[in-house]
């Protein structure tokens, strides 16, 4: 797989004014849940979770009306991955003066070094992921069940397009047009917030 390109600069630019209600919206859904995940696969109880993932989104908040985007200097998730792993240490120290019962995540099982390259790999992954969650979210309400259906057993499922066609009640023609018209959808919600292509729909549609 290609390296991943960084986030659309016109979303982290537009973060810069704190004023924009939509830009911070969109950011929160698409980011919150990214660190939040990160935080819950290293032990972390739901509330902890999501409490570091606030303290990270609050640490970009005051970050970014200063904020100048420059792809020399690496990607925006690269850096966030860094705010959230220290956050992530700063909570494990605090455990650690205040114990908390036997079997919980300390902050041994945490390096306090650069992430690693299959560190980086699956936060790179995990994004990919939430991305088309995301967009799969705003998408789905606009077409009628059926569509969706369509698109969704042909490609996520890998469904032939004629079985696919049977089991949803319509004409061969029929899936291969809703499949279309879905994943166009989605690549224009991904390209609102993120230069990314679509994880695992990049195939042929045919």
């Amino acid at each position: 797989m290609s390296a991943s390109p960084p986030t659309r600069p016109s979303l982290l630019l537009r973060l810069r004014d704190t004023a924009d209600a939509e830009a911070w919206r969109q950011f929160v859904e698409l980011y919150t849940p990214l660190v939040y995940g990160y935080c819950a696969a290293r032990g972390l109880q739901e509330a902890d979770a999501a409490d570091v993932a606030q303290e990270v989104m609050r640490t970009v908040a005051r970050a970014m009306p200063d904020f100048a985007y420059d792809p020399q200097r690496g990607k925006f998730r690269g850096w966030l991955l860094q705010v959230t792993r220290f956050k992530l240490q700063k909570f494990w120290a605090h455990r650690q003066r205040h114990p908390q019962p036997a079997g919980e995540t300390t902050m041994a099982n945490f390096s306090d070094q650069e992430p690693g390259a299959d560190e980086q790999a699956r936060w790179e992954e995990d994004f990919r992921q939430r991305l088309f969650d995301w967009a799969a979210q705003k998408a789905r309400p606009e077409f009628q069940p059926r569509t969706w259906q369509a698109f969704w057993l042909t490609a996520v499922e890998s469904l032939p397009a004629k079985d696919a066609a049977e089991r949803v009640g319509l004409s061969l023609g029929a899936v291969y047009i809703a499949r279309s018209r879905v994943i166009a959808r989605l690549r224009e919600l991904v390209e609102s917030v993120s230069d990314e292509s679509l994880p695992g729909l990049d195939r042929g549609e045919a």
